[in-house]
């Protein structure tokens, strides 16, 4: 009973505001501060080990082809339709760089590009067949590297990786500027899914 009492008066006014240092939840701001600090150098390691990985399979598809333009074909495989500006906005890359990757992938024959037929001015990036089929061939090689890794978790903790990653993933700010490349790349999307 006198912990409800507490509860009730640490509840303020109503207002619903937070008491300084606390942050939404009732977790201390140092500690949460603290986690997600720990979640990011986490990530970071995720990160150098999937480069690499892809800096080796890049090798293998072809000598010319590098880790970043393995990483620019799998955006576009699995998110296209999509515009080079799109692809530099979510993987946070220079444009020059996403345009001399989606050079060398066409030059390779990996992606095909062909005007929005809404704005022919933007160009839409899809992945070529043999790309696709290609990808599908890696993916099973990546993962039987992660099943490696993933040795010994219980399906429970595997589940909750999956829908923690999925909800931080869901949250993502995937806005971009609403122009005709914005528009294009929605349109095509709304029309793929409503195949």
């Amino acid at each position: 009973m006198q912990d409800q009492r507490d509860a009730d008066e640490g509840a303020g006014d109503g207002d619903g505001a937070t008491p300084e240092g606390v942050a939404p939840g009732g977790i201390d701001g140092g500690v949460l501060d603290s986690r997600i600090a720990e979640i990011i150098a986490e990530f970071s390691e995720v990160f150098a080990y999937a480069r690499t990985r892809w800096a080796r399979f890049a090798e293998e598809v072809h000598p010319e082809l590098k880790g970043v333009g393995m990483i620019v074909l799998q955006f576009i495989v699995k998110k296209g339709p999509v515009t080079a500006t799109r692809i530099a906005q979510m993987l946070d890359m220079d444009k020059a760089m996403v345009s001399r990757q989606v050079s060398k992938l066409r030059e390779l024959g990996m992606i095909d590009a062909e005007p929005a037929p809404e704005d022919r001015r933007v160009v839409l990036l899809t992945a070529s067949t043999s790309a696709v089929e290609l990808l599908d061939g890696l993916r099973d090689r990546w993962a039987h590297g992660y099943h490696e890794r993933f040795r010994g978790w219980t399906l429970e903790e595997l589940e909750v990786m999956r829908d923690g990653l999925h909800r931080f993933n869901a949250t993502a700010d995937l806005s971009m500027p609403d122009g005709p490349a914005a528009r294009c790349v929605r349109e095509q999307g709304s029309d793929a899914s409503s195949d």
